[in-house]
C-alpha cells in the first residue's frame, strides 16, 4: 500500500496529482472477469496506438526546499514534457501525455525518481464540432513509474545504493479504464536490470507494455461509481477545467474522476490573471536556461482529493491565454509539503513546434 502511494507521488510531480489508496471492491458475476480481461486487453491496444500527430511542450524543472523564512532551490535538476493531440484518422480519440521527473545526471545525490503517464479519451464528436471537454464516453490512462518508499533524499538514495547493490531496479505500471458507470484497473510491478531513468522511456515503455500484456493478476474493478457518470481519467478533467477557466469560469468548480477505479474529485479553488510573469531558470552546467517574461496569463488554483481516503494533493498552473500560448501551461507548480516544492517551467523553444503541431 505505501509503495503504491509514494509511486503515484512520483507521478504527480508529472504535473499532476495522484492520491490515496485503497481499492474499490465490487461483487462480481461469474462472467465480469472475462468481460474485465476484455476491456483490460482493448485499452492496451489503444495505448500501443496513440495518436502521433500531437503538439509536445518541453519543462525544465527546479527543487525547492523551505529553510525558514525563505525558500533555496536548485534548477535544472530534471524535466520533461507534455504531450497532446487528436488521432489523424478519428477525430474523436485525444491523447494527454505527461512525463516528469528528476536527472540522476543532474539531481542532487544523483536522485533518479520520475513517472510517466499516458492517457487516451474517447470523445462522442469529432474535435470542432459540438460538443466540449465533457463528451467523454471512454478513457484510458497508461502509467509508468519509478517506484520508492524514500520519503526524503537520504532515503530515495538508500533505496538507490540497494537496488545497485542487487541489480535489480523496481518500476510498476497501471492500465485503467473508465466507461460511464464502470471502470477497471490493473497494476504490475517489473523488477529490471537497468535502472532507466527519464530519458530512457521509450526504451523502457515496452517492458511494462508487455508485462501488462500478459499479466495474470487481479484486475480491479467498480461498478458503482458513487453517481459520478463521468468517464475521464485525471489528466482531461484537468484539461475540462482549465478550459473552463479560460472561458472565464472563476472557481470554485469540482469535478468527479476516476483513477485506478477509485472516485477522486479534483476542484478547481479559483482563476485569477496574472499580468505579467518573469521566469529565470539557471543551467545546471552554467549559463541561463529559461528566461523569459510572460503576459497576460491566467493562475489556477487545484485540489485533487481521494473521496475514500480523504489524501489531498494541490498544485498550480500557470497557462497562457492568447495566441500561441492559449491553454499552454507555461508553469506548473507542485508542493506536497511545507518544506518542498517542485517548479516546472516550459522551455520557451518548444513553442514553434508545439504550435506547428497543434494546427
Amino acid at each position: 500500500m505505501r509503495k503504491r502511494q509514494q509511486s503515484r507521488a512520483s507521478l504527480f510531480l508529472a504535473a499532476l496529482a495522484f492520491c490515496g489508496a485503497t481499492w474499490f471492491l465490487g461483487g462480481a458475476r461469474a462472467d465480469e472477469p472475462a468481460a474485465a480481461n476484455r476491456e483490460i486487453a482493448e485499452a492496451l491496444s489503444w495505448v500501443k496506438s496513440a495518436p502521433e500527430n500531437v503538439a509536445d511542450y518541453e519543462y525544465v524543472m527546479t527543487a525547492r526546499v523551505r529553510l525558514l523564512l525563505f525558500w533555496a532551490g536548485k534548477d535544472d535538476v530534471g524535466g520533461g514534457y507534455i504531450r497532446r493531440g487528436f488521432a489523424a484518422e478519428d477525430r474523436r480519440q485525444e491523447l494527454i501525455q505527461v512525463l516528469f521527473g528528476s536527472d540522476p545526471a543532474k539531481a542532487p545525490r544523483a536522485i533518479n525518481r520520475w513517472g510517466a503517464g499516458t492517457e487516451i479519451a474517447w470523445h462522442r464528436n469529432p474535435a470542432g464540432a459540438d460538443g466540449g471537454a465533457d463528451d467523454v464516453v471512454s478513457s484510458v490512462f497508461f502509467g509508468f513509474m519509478k517506484s520508492s518508499r524514500g520519503k526524503s533524499a537520504a532515503e530515495m538514495q538508500e533505496e538507490l545504493k540497494k537496488e545497485k547493490d542487487k541489480g535489480e531496479h523496481s518500476f510498476i505500471g497501471i492500465l485503467s479504464r473508465v466507461d460511464a458507470g464502470r471502470a477497471v484497473s490493473v497494476v504490475v510491478p517489473l523488477a529490471s536490470e537497468t535502472d532507466f531513468n527519464l530519458h530512457q522511456y521509450g526504451q523502457a515503455e515496452p517492458l511494462i507494455l508487455e508485462k501488462l500484456n500478459g499479466t495474470d493478476r487481479p484486475i480491479k474493478e467498480v461498478k458503482d461509481l458513487e453517481g459520478c457518470a463521468r468517464a475521464s481519467e485525471f489528466l482531461t478533467t484537468v484539461s475540462e477545467l482549465v478550459h473552463a477557466a479560460l472561458q472565464g469560469e472563476k472557481g470554485p468548480k469540482a469535478l468527479c474522476y476516476v483513477y485506478d477505479a477509485q472516485l477522486h474529485t479534483l476542484r478547481m479553488e479559483r482563476a485569477a490573471p496574472v499580468r505579467r510573469l518573469s521566469v529565470q531558470v539557471k543551467g545546471a552546467r552554467g549559463g541561463m536556461l529559461v528566461e523569459r517574461a510572460y503576459d497576460d496569463l491566467l493562475e489556477a488554483e487545484f485540489v485533487s482529493t481521494n473521496k475514500t481516503t480523504g489524501k489531498r494533493s494541490e498544485f498550480t498552473i500557470e497557462v497562457g491565454t492568447k495566441n500561441e500560448l492559449r491553454g499552454v501551461p507555461v508553469q506548473i507548480r507542485y508542493q506536497p509539503n511545507w518544506w518542498f516544492q517542485v517548479v516546472l517551467n516550459l522551455r520557451p523553444e518548444s513553442l514553434p513546434r508545439a504550435a506547428s503541431a497543434a494546427h
